[in-house]
């Protein structure tokens, strides 16, 4: 009972969130759209009645917070958001699997759809479907506001929320920080969406994509996604704004207050995810020129849009990517498994990760050669703690086994390996479109198919470790 009531102590500041944020903007539209929905409405009066009735009964309720207490609020947090996200779907004929599906990749910014015609929807429901994935994109700020500074070894729970963000991002005042994100949250989002609509994009369509970009979301108002717009200036701002969105948020805070680029070029990370995303482009653009025999502005063109898309696990497309030929597309989906950069809102195994594995390799064949030697392993000048290492072996390890496990169960459903492959990667790494059978939506998969992907999208975003510890029976123990 304690701890039912710990989660429903904690959802009220979510819930609010969730109601003031996603709920009202799109209630207010469809009246603006002369078709108020009543059930947005009823969703965001009860959203906001719980709300008031938590703040009045449970806020100065004192209880004992565990760090497992927080690993359950945020995970039960992010189930159960995505259940009423998913009723207005519903309430346009989805099923509910697609509708939880839906809710589910906007919420984790995956941006996989199981809408195969968008048009089907009201200019509303297509700014919900957007602003689910920016409510999603900056849930971490609202889990560090509410739950963080109520739980001793909170710190543990914000690891696995965060994708890995930088200790050294935040302040000692975790709440500070998290309002100062926020506020940078919002201020990117505005400037993006200046941006797209000083480029050509209507006002709607502007504040739309701002939404999925900065999220790094993906999802798209119009069928054919990025594509409609035909505007090459349109989609130079949203490779700007996906590499701004992919890299560590602390980088961007640090050199905003200290006026300084040199952070930038100081951090092994940031010099890595720089390094990937160039020689990943420059792969792109040959494949595209001398394998798919596409004019070299095109290859150019399509080869720096999608790779900066697909690697910072964004998800926008310009063509379906199966009209890419077969090998760039797999190619920037293999190279999606490193990710975004850490403290940022992209997915993937993230990129100090990755960094890491490598540096340890490297030293490991350079103790082979000079077996006398002392090696030291650093990153951005700091040296690196043997459980730093254990944890990302063990992340690397329990991921792949995440993987393989979903994977298998599309194949069992039938599902060409190549489909299979690309949907279970898109899900786990928080990508969005797939390639195959699911190059434009996940409208054929099975219902099953559908919740396993979800569930893969839930396990992506809360880095693993997050989920997995639940299933652990010493975890349950007092």
């Amino acid at each position: 009972m304690t701890t039912l009531l710990k989660v429903l102590r904690f959802l009220g500041p979510i819930s609010l969130f969730f109601s003031f944020f996603v709920g009202l903007p799109s209630y207010l539209l469809s009246l603006y759209g002369g078709q108020a929905d009543s059930l947005l409405g009823y969703i965001l009066f009860w959203g906001l009645i719980y709300s008031l009735v938590i703040f009045f009964t449970l806020r100065r309720t004192k209880f004992n917070y565990t760090p497992r207490d927080g690993f359950i609020i945020t995970f039960v947090s992010w189930f159960l958001v995505s259940i009423i996200a998913a009723i207005p779907f519903i309430s346009f004929g989805m099923s509910p699997s697609d509708a939880f599906f839906e809710a589910v990749s906007g919420l984790t910014t995956t941006g996989s759809t199981s809408i195969s015609n968008l048009s089907i929807l009201p200019d509303y429901m297509l700014m919900y479907r957007q602003l689910l994935q920016w409510a999603g994109g900056v849930g971490l700020v609202i889990i560090v506001i509410a739950i963080i500074p109520a739980v001793s070894g909170g710190v543990k729970v914000l690891q696995a929320e965060t994708s890995g963000f930088a200790e050294k991002s935040f302040s000692p005042r975790l709440q500070e920080t998290a309002r100062s994100l926020l506020k940078f949250y919002l201020a990117i989002t505005l400037l993006c969406a200046l941006s797209y609509w000083l480029v050509g994009m209507t006002v709607f369509e502007s504040f739309a994509h701002s939404f999925s970009t900065v999220s790094i979301g993906g999802f798209s108002i119009y069928n054919d996604n990025f594509g409609h717009f035909n505007n090459q200036a349109v989609e130079i701002v949203a490779v700007v704004f996906m590499l701004l969105s992919a890299t560590n948020f602390g980088l961007h805070f640090i050199s905003i207050i200290k006026r300084s680029l040199k952070y930038y070029r100081e951090n092994d990370e940031f010099k890595f995810f720089k390094f990937i995303v160039i020689f990943s482009i420059l792969m792109s653009v040959l494949i595209l020129f001398f394998r798919e025999n596409l004019s070299f502005s095109e290859s150019l063109r399509y080869g720096v849009f999608q790779t900066v898309s697909i690697i910072t696990t964004t998800g926008f497309t310009l063509v379906p990517l199966n009209d890419l030929g077969p090998v760039m597309p797999f190619y920037i989906f293999i190279i999606s498994f490193i990710g975004a950069c850490s403290g940022s809102f992209g997915g993937g195994m993230k990129v100090w990760r990755v960094f890491m594995l490598l540096k340890i390799g490297f030293n490991n064949i350079t103790k082979l050669m000079h077996p006398n030697a002392v090696h030291i392993t650093k990153i951005s000048g700091e040296k690196v703690a043997s459980s730093q290492i254990e944890a990302v072996f063990s992340f690397v390890a329990i991921y792949i086994t995440f993987f393989l496990v979903f994977l298998f169960i599309l194949l069992f459903q039938g599902i060409d390996f190549y489909s299979a492959f690309s949907g279970t990667a898109a899900a786990i790494n928080n990508l969005g479109p797939g390639l195959g059978e699911f190059t434009h939506d996940y409208s054929t998969l099975s219902a099953v198919g559908k919740y396993t992907l979800a569930f893969a999208m839930i396990v992506g975003r809360l880095e693993l470790f997050g989920v997995l510890i639940l299933f652990f029976p010493s975890f349950w123990k007092n």
